[in-house]
């Protein structure tokens, strides 16, 4: 009799599973457990009566339950869908950091030269070592806060340790190996310098934080608040001829932005952090956080190598003031890629919280990228000489050709970060890793060939022609991979009921997975 109930009660689950789309083998069976306690199930006992107990005559409508509150992700509403908003959040907060820059510095040149050269190198260097600190922990926030519920808090302390621990190291190791008296004259300016590595490092990854927890429209706001902040300050410093006032004044707002926003993280938006849904994947265990960690530290290693090799062979091969013609019109290029870098930043995010809509959010990704680049790409690429006459007739002879050639190569970076970041979703970061050194390589060899014939503008093709050669070594695999997304949509939207599926290749569209079925 014992098995008898034993086999029924094993249909019934069968039942509930294949009617529901559950699996209930997992529950406990054991004495005095009932596998229906779930209440989404319960509704489904008619399917397959108990013993002795009558079936039911008239055919069930079956309607998957609502989920319990907090169990979903949050659904977007406003004028933008959330790809668009986390884009044009963060490219507008590279437009503040862009705009308030050039004011900030106009505004520093009223105290001594000297001053103001070595606060900008410190400054520099400072931004790239909390760039390796942080970054690649940053960008670990981006794909696994989605489905970090319950464990948001500390997972970001975690990271926020890890990128102050390499900041230090950075900043100290740098004083040790480059003392450079001329920078740090004082035991003071020593001690300051980790600090500010530190400092920079925890602004960076807060900055990512809230892009995981797609709260990017919080960014422009918190930049325009510190551009604001660090100006007042420095027109303050510049009225009491306060030498070191540049430094004094960036650091500030950071540490009071800190103070204001990381209560906020922590006591409110983290622990928050809703159950993933049903496209969300899993939270990694701890070996593989620890391996994705590895991975795109390694790859932000590679990604470093460029923008510090290729000045220095500049300088070695043409000289310092070849340097200054190649220097600012890569900046001016550099700031209009990291506009299709947070388009493609935010398309890793949304697709980590869904990744049912990978294709349509990938399609999402191309038409605002290449939107972006339709208009951009012209206008730099003719208006290159009169820009650059801005800062005088030489850099306009020497550096047109740097920015035109770098502002080419937008579209080929842009299929090229594209392959980056569906790699990173699917957790195949040896390929990322490989293709950086790949791009790295290409990219060094060709600029010792090239500058030695062209000048500066040897370095400006050989970043052109490393893009498009690896572009062309990418394209087959990812247009492969966007094929199969495509045909799985397809696929999907067919299996579907009748107004089941929302049409995902409109912006903004949701899925509508919980449609009354008739048996």
């Amino acid at each position: 009799m014992d098995s008898d109930n034993e086999r029924t009660q094993k249909l019934r689950r069968t039942a509930v599973s294949w009617v529901t789309g559950r699996n209930t083998a997992h529950r406990d069976t054991g004495p005095g457990a009932d596998p229906y306690a779930d209440p989404a199930t319960e509704r489904f006992a008619a399917v397959v009566p108990a013993p002795g107990a009558a079936a039911a005559t008239a055919p069930v409508p079956i309607v998957e339950p609502a989920p319990a509150a907090g169990s979903e992700q949050p659904k977007r509403k406003g004028l933008l869908p959330s790809l668009e908003l986390n884009a044009f959040s963060l490219m507008a907060a590279t437009g503040i950091t862009a705009v308030v820059g050039l004011g900030f510095w106009a505004i520093a040149a009223r105290l001594p030269a000297a001053e103001v050269g070595r606060s900008s190198a410190i400054l520099s260097t400072a931004t790239m070592f909390s760039q390796i600190a942080a970054s690649n922990v940053g960008l670990l926030f981006g794909r696994v806060l989605a489905s970090a519920h319950g464990r948001g808090r500390r997972l970001v302390l975690a990271g926020y340790g890890i990128a102050t621990v390499i900041a230090l190291l950075l900043g100290f190791g740098f004083l040790l190996f480059f003392p450079h008296p001329e920078l740090f004259p004082t035991t003071w300016d020593r001690l300051g310098f980790p600090l500010l590595v530190v400092l920079l490092a925890l602004s960076t990854l807060q900055d990512w934080v809230l892009t995981g927890l797609r709260r990017s429209t919080w960014i422009p706001l918190e930049q325009l608040l510190f551009a604001l902040g660090k100006m007042g300050l420095l027109i303050l410093f510049a009225s009491l001829a306060f030498e070191k006032g540049i430094l004094v004044a960036w650091a500030i707002p950071i540490i009071v932005l800190q103070l204001v926003i990381a209560p906020i993280l922590f006591l409110r938006l983290l622990p928050r952090i809703p159950p993933p849904g049903p496209g969300t994947p899993p939270m990694p265990d701890r070996r593989g956080l620890l391996t994705i960690f590895l991975a795109e530290y390694a790859t932000g290693a590679v990604t470093v190598v460029i923008p510090l090799v290729l000045p220095l062979l500049v300088v070695a091969r043409l000289g310092t003031e070849a340097n200054a013609y190649y220097a600012l019109p890569w900046l001016v290029a550099e700031s209009f890629s990291l506009l299709i870098w947070n388009i493609s930043s935010s398309y890793v995010v949304e697709a980590s919280h869904d990744r049912r809509q990978q294709w349509a959010l990938m399609r999402r990704t191309f038409r605002l990228s290449y939107a972006i680049g339709v208009l951009g790409v012209p206008a730099l690429f003719f208006l290159a000489p009169w820009l650059l006459s801005i800062l005088g007739d030489a850099y306009s002879d020497e550096g047109t050709w740097v920015l035109r050639y770098a502002v080419l190569a937008i579209p080929f970076t842009i299929v090229n970060m594209n392959f980056i970041n569906t790699s990173r979703l699917r957790n195949q970061m040896g390929r990322v890793v490989v293709l950086e050194v790949f791009t790295a390589a290409l990219v060094i060899g060709l600029a010792i060939v090239l500058m030695d014939r062209m000048g500066v503008g040897g370095a400006g093709l050989a970043f052109l022609l490393a893009q498009a050669l690896t572009a062309a070594v990418v394209a087959v695999p990812l247009l492969r991979y966007i094929a199969t997304l495509r045909r799985q949509a397809r696929a999907e939207e067919e299996a579907a009921p009748d107004g089941a599926e929302a049409d995902l290749d409109e912006p903004g569209a949701e899925r509508s997975d919980r449609q009354p079925v008739e048996r």
